[in-house]
């Protein structure tokens, strides 16, 4: 009669257990997931309409802040005019891509609204205040005891690139900006490879200018 009390009590205990590991790893999973916006301070005065048919001139200001990886940006980009370059550059084959607009056009030369030449253009898309930073998130993980109690916990750190850019939108029509919202991208650091993480944060911010002005997404869930 013990010994089936026993070997009962053992069955119960090892199924409390399992079921505590199963809820343990539930809420470590669901924990890892982050929404995030990555579309913020929107200032809206009126809608881009059908923008599929419209003739889109982008150009960029060279204001670029290199807060952190500045090692990685100097290697990548002779100066700040070729990052500027290089960001119209991606942002065009994007929203080609994306069928975002009916044309879209670059204009590398001037750096103001008012020098540039408008005269087929509906919009105007103007970059500024690129900003290159990172930022440090830490994780605790722990194990499970035989007691079913808590084990040893440890912490864990990932470096994220992030670069933020000022988008402002100007009906040329009306000769007046309609639209300007900021737009992050990030990336975490892989196995040192800092120029990838660069290149990725960047994509990713101009993923979300797109997905913002075709669906006006603004949130992503990160893990």
């Amino acid at each position: 009669m013990n010994s089936l009390v026993l070997h009962t009590s053992f069955i119960f205990m090892k199924r409390n257990i399992l079921l505590l590991i199963a809820v343990f790893c539930l809420l470590s999973f669901t924990s890892c997931i982050v929404s995030k916006q990555y579309v913020q301070y929107i200032s809206s005065k009126e809608e881009i309409i059908e923008p599929q048919t419209k003739n889109v001139l982008v150009f960029a200001t060279e204001n670029v802040r290199v807060n952190e990886f500045s090692k990685t940006f100097q290697k990548n980009f002779t100066d700040k005019k070729e990052f500027t370059a290089s960001y119209l550059n991606d942002f065009l084959q994007e929203a080609k891509s994306s069928d975002l607009f009916s044309n879209v056009s670059v204009d590398v030369l001037n750096s103001t609204y008012s020098s540039l030449n408008t005269e087929y253009v509906d919009y105007v898309i103007h970059f500024s205040n690129f900003e290159i930073s990172n930022r440090i998130e830490f994780q605790q993980t722990g194990g499970m005891g035989m007691n079913g109690m808590g084990g040893m916990q440890s912490s864990t750190s990932i470096e994220y690139c992030v670069i933020s850019v000022k988008v402002e939108i100007y009906d040329t029509i009306n000769n007046k900006e309609i639209l300007d919202f900021v737009v992050i991208g990030e990336e975490a650091v892989f196995l040192f490879n800092f120029t990838k993480t660069l290149q990725k944060a960047k994509e990713r911010s101009i993923t979300h200018i797109i997905n913002y002005l075709k669906s006006g997404k603004t949130q992503y869930e990160k893990y």
